[in-house]
C-alpha cells in the first residue's frame, strides 16, 4: 500500500465502529463541534434521534455475547437502512444517534413510522425468533432555547427513555395476557 492510501485507511478506521461499521464516538465528537459552530452562526436546522436497543443484557445472558453482537449488528443495519440519507453513529454499547437534516428532517414522521414497522417484523435469529426492539427519542433544534448540540441531544435522550419505559410497560402487559 502506498503511504497516502494507508493514512486514508487509518483515518477512516479511526472514525468507524469496528463491530458495525457505523461512525463512532470520535466521528460524533467532530460532528458536535461542527454543529455547535453552525448553531453559533445561526445556520442550521436539524433533529436528533437517540436510539437504544432494548434487552441487550437479557439477550447476552440468555444466548451469549455472540448473539448479543448479532443483535447490535442487526440493529445498526436496520437503523442505517431506514435513515439511509442521514449520518448514523454508534455512541455506546447499545446506543445510536441519527442526525436528521434537509429532506430527512422534513419526512421524519414517515421515517419513524417505517422504523417502527421494520422493528416489529425483524428478528435476528429466525429459529429462536429474537426480536429487534429499539427505543427511539427525537428532538428538533429550537433556536429560541438551544445554544449547543448537547441541548438537542439531551431532549432526544429524555424522549428515548420515555419511549423505552412505555415499550417495557407494553411488553409487561403482553406477557401477563
Amino acid at each position: 500500500m502506498h503511504l497516502r492510501e494507508r493514512e486514508e485507511l487509518l483515518r477512516y478506521s479511526a472514525r468507524r465502529d469496528s463491530l458495525t461499521g457505523l461512525r463512532n464516538t470520535t466521528s460524533y465528537a467532530s460532528w458536535i463541534a461542527k454543529f455547535d459552530e453552525e448553531i453559533k452562526n445561526k445556520q442550521v436546522d436539524f433533529g436528533v434521534a437517540v436510539l437504544d436497543i432494548n434487552d441487550l443484557k437479557k439477550t447476552n445472558d440468555q444466548y451469549g455475547h455472540g448473539v448479543g453482537n448479532d443483535l447490535i449488528i442487526a440493529a445498526a443495519k436496520l437503523i442505517s437502512d431506514v435513515f439511509c440519507d442521514s449520518p448514523v453513529f454508534r455512541i455506546g454499547g447499545d446506543e445510536f444517534l441519527v442526525v436528521l437534516q434537509n429532506g430527512d428532517l422534513e419526512k421524519c414522521d414517515a421515517l419513524f413510522r417505517r422504523f417502527e414497522e421494520t422493528c416489529n417484523k425483524t428478528f435476528i435469529n429466525e429459529s429462536i425468533k429474537i426480536p429487534i426492539r429499539i427505543a427511539l427519542g427525537f428532538a428538533r433544534f429550537d433556536e429560541s432555547r438551544d445554544v449547543r448540540f448537547e441541548n438537542v441531544f439531551q431532549r432526544a435522550d429524555v424522549a428515548m427513555y420515555e419511549n423505552k419505559k412505555m415499550m417495557k410497560s407494553r411488553s409487561d402487559l403482553n406477557s401477563e395476557q
